[in-house]
């Protein structure tokens, strides 16, 4: 993951004194500002040479350090500058507090903020921010002292370049993975959606640009598709159509289509996620009315039209940022980032669970360590086997950023998505067949084998109470017509006090006989397809 940089900034000098060589200060202040560091260095420790305490020179260097990585070296020269046993250097021992604790090094950020704590009264206090590193320190020495299994694998050459490959976006039924490319297209750094599809041998193809009529030569980025595959969502930047800086667009049949005023505010609005029953759009936003910078909304979907939005709350949403939403196939389960909540200092990836029905979550868990760290983590997606897990990272690949899959923990997992659960999500057709669910010749009497299936959708509608079925019984066209009516109004009748025995969800039932084929009544295997119990939902 992208580190964050550190800027440190310098004290102003106020007198040119004679024994300061400012000649050779001045020559290291221009190296780095021209990104010329191996000069910048050299001219700074020759400006300190006979005044190694100067002060600009050792902050100048600080800063070159600790944007290169160099942390312990860069604290050393702000320790030049600043006495951690005088109070008047307060603000100094934060700077360093601050060097340590954005770059993981949480013991001896504590022991700086402990000096800190020493000085603390009513001309120095210490910030609620402090409070929450140190909280955030406490936090990670325990996780790394309490590491789970990681091990992270390239997805490979089809889907990585020599370029940068980040926020992933899978299919619900994974077979589909889009993800953004930034590359160089001729002068100028482009970003472009790209797709892989799976084989059924479990390999990804080699990616290739999504449709041209969403790669434009702007900004789009954060897509997201539909339950069903037949809608996209994502963010485009600073178009004309746009209603603030960032706005969310729809593609649908080669088509797009600003989100409208209702979904999109005069703000910066982005990283859009359906929910599986297709229900609702979860986005960020830095709108008003939040908890903080950028938070988590979201939006009820009635008739194709986008409600309006209502934040996640403070459950979910701190003072700070909220980004990246993922809910998963299961429903249940949302991931999303946070450089708010409980973590290990930058923005980690954190998972909450729907209690109910209502719409109401879990208080986030961190998911730890080695997966979050002192770098930004974001922008975790998992598949529908609520295991598979795909993150963009910088370890070492074929780029600069690449995407990688892994096994999550179990205790993050998401509950794995039912074969029938699966076909309500992504459902194209009006009808819904129950395909594991058998009855025996002329008997309305269900097979033992047929509960399992059944047991899935009585699961799949206590956790959406207010789906409604309707339950159908269809014959083929052997036989009196009124006996096939009878028959398949007793099979839609079982199904339906089954279901209704186990759930509390609004159920109707009919038995259609043979009028309604979905095939071929002279072959075999259309009379086979054209008996079947189905539903609808309403």
């Amino acid at each position: 993951m992208k580190k964050k940089i550190l800027i440190l900034f310098f004290l102003p000098f106020f007198c040119l004194a004679q024994n300061k060589d400012y000649k050779n200060f001045d020559k290291a202040l221009k190296y780095s500002e021209q990104g010329n560091l191996e000069k910048a260095v050299k001219y700074a420790n020759k400006a300190l040479k006979n005044n190694p305490d100067w002060n600009q020179p050792n902050l100048l260097l600080a800063s070159i350090y600790a944007n290169n990585n160099q942390i312990e070296l860069a604290a050393d020269y702000l320790l030049k500058v600043y006495d951690v046993d005088n109070r008047d250097d307060f603000k100094g021992i934060e700077q360093i507090f601050n060097l340590y604790y954005s770059n993981g090094f949480y013991d001896k950020a504590l022991f700086f903020a402990d000096k800190l704590a020493h000085f603390n009264n009513n001309k120095f206090r210490i910030s609620k921010d402090i409070d929450r590193k140190v909280k955030n320190c406490k936090f990670a020495i325990k996780s790394i002292k309490n590491p789970f299994d990681f091990n992270p694998i390239n997805l490979g050459k089809n889907i990585n370049s020599n370029y940068e490959e980040y926020l992933p976006a899978i299919s619900v039924d994974g077979k589909k993975l889009v993800f953004s490319r930034r590359y160089l297209k001729g002068d100028f750094l482009q970003e472009d959606f790209f797709i892989s599809e799976k084989s059924q041998t479990g390999s990804w193809s080699v990616s290739i640009p999504y449709d041209n009529n969403l790669n434009t030569d702007g900004n789009e980025g954060a897509f997201s598709f539909s339950p069903n595959t037949e809608k996209v969502i994502y963010t485009a930047c600073d178009r004309l159509d746009g209603l603030g800086r960032c706005d969310l667009y729809l593609y649908v049949d080669g088509k797009i289509f600003n989100a409208g005023e209702t979904l999109n505010s005069k703000e910066w609005d982005s990283q859009g996620c359906f929910s599986p029953d297709g229900k609702y759009l979860y986005f960020v936003s830095t709108r008003e009315g939040g908890y903080g910078g950028k938070d988590i909304w979201r939006s009820k979907i009635f008739n194709n039209t986008f409600l309006d939005p209502e934040n996640m709350g403070p459950i979910i949403n701190t003072k700070f940022d909220e980004m990246s939403p993922f809910l998963h196939p299961d429903n249940l389960t949302l991931y999303f980032a946070s450089n708010g909540h409980l973590g290990m200092g930058d923005y980690d990836i954190y998972v909450s669970r729907r209690k109910d029905a209502l719409q109401n979550w879990d208080l986030p868990i961190n998911i730890g360590y080695p997966i979050n760290t002192h770098n930004t983590e974001n922008s975790l997606i998992v598949a529908n086997d609520g295991k598979t897990a795909y993150y963009s990272s910088n370890k070492s690949g074929y780029g600069l950023e690449d995407i990688f899959v892994f096994d999550l923990p179990q205790d993050f997992q998401a509950k794995e998505v039912s074969e029938i659960e699966m076909a309500i999500i992504t459902q194209k057709e009006e009808e819904i067949i129950l395909r594991n669910v058998m009855f025996s010749s002329n008997s309305y009497e269900i097979e033992e084998s047929s509960f399992n299936e059944l047991n899935d959708l009585v699961d799949y509608l206590n956790k959406n109470p207010d789906i409604s079925l309707h339950i159908q019984g269809h014959t083929d066209n052997i036989g009196s017509d009124y006996e096939n009516l009878i028959l398949s109004e007793n099979r839609a009748r079982v199904i339906f006090e089954y279901l209704a025995s186990n759930s509390s969800n609004k159920l109707t039932y009919k038995g259609y006989g043979e009028r309604k084929p979905i095939a071929d009544n002279e072959t075999v295997e259309g009379r086979f397809l054209n008996r079947r119990t189905s539903f609808t939902i309403f």
